[in-house]
């Protein structure tokens, strides 16, 4: 029987920035995951600052972004 690897995965939709950003890369670059897969979606316009700042093994995931400045949203990179 293999071994099952948990996922967890953050969406940040359109909410964020830099700040923000740098204190939850902090918790996840200071914290064991085990056996568990992370992945982070941030808003495409932090997609590289986010990768650059994040240890492995923690995952980016890319998504859709909006036109507002913050809140539940997604839409279409173009």
């Amino acid at each position: 029987m293999s071994s099952r690897k948990f996922f967890v995965g953050g969406n940040w939709k359109m909410n964020g920035n830099k700040n923000s950003i740098d204190q939850i890369v902090n918790r996840l670059n200071t914290h064991d995951h085990g056996c568990v897969e992370v992945v982070v979606s941030p808003p495409t316009c932090y997609l590289q600052y986010s990768r650059e700042k994040l240890s492995n093994p923690t995952g980016v995931a890319a998504q859709n972004c909006y036109k507002v400045a913050s809140g539940a949203f997604t839409g279409e990179v173009r």
